[in-house]
């Protein structure tokens, strides 16, 4: 297999040369080095390689995914009023929240009257919002899994 010299944008797919990464973390959890990229056309930033471990969520690395296992968060952070501020009241449709948590942004959607969908890698947070929303439509999955399983099961 031939390594290739460029990377794509996962948004409009603009083609960025793999050495013009503009920072660089390594994980103190795996040791695995992550880039920052940002697009040049829709200047969308994002982590190579874009890999998520369930594990780091489920075992609770940050003291914050405690309360997502235990279900006693309640309010939604700002990037989500800010959402609710421009949805009209009583919305007829299907949402999917990708890394919904624990479920406190599909319980105010609900509210508003979406269908609510999610999906998480953290096994333990899908667990807690199905069972705080009693909804059967939160998944442990990746994106492209649930895709997938969308057009397998006729789900739109």
């Amino acid at each position: 297999m031939v390594k290739s010299d460029y990377t794509r944008c996962p948004i409009c797919e603009t083609q960025k040369n793999v050495n013009q990464y503009i920072d660089t973390y390594i994980s103190p959890f795996n040791n695995q080095e992550y880039k920052l990229y940002e697009c040049s056309n829709c200047k969308l930033q994002w982590w190579e390689p874009l890999k998520i471990i369930p594990e780091f969520y489920e075992n609770e690395v940050f003291d914050s995914y405690i309360s997502f296992h235990e279900g006693i968060r309640s309010r939604i952070g700002k990037n989500h009023e800010a959402f609710f501020k421009y949805v009209p009241k009583n919305v007829k449709g299907k949402l999917l929240d990708i890394g919904c948590g624990d479920g406190v942004f599909l319980r105010e959607a609900q509210k508003y009257g979406f269908e609510v969908w999610g999906i998480d890698f953290d096994k333990k947070s899908v667990e807690t919002a199905k069972k705080n929303l009693g909804v059967k439509t939160i998944y442990a999955m990746s994106l492209e899994e649930f895709h997938k399983f969308a057009k397998d099961n006729n789900i739109r």
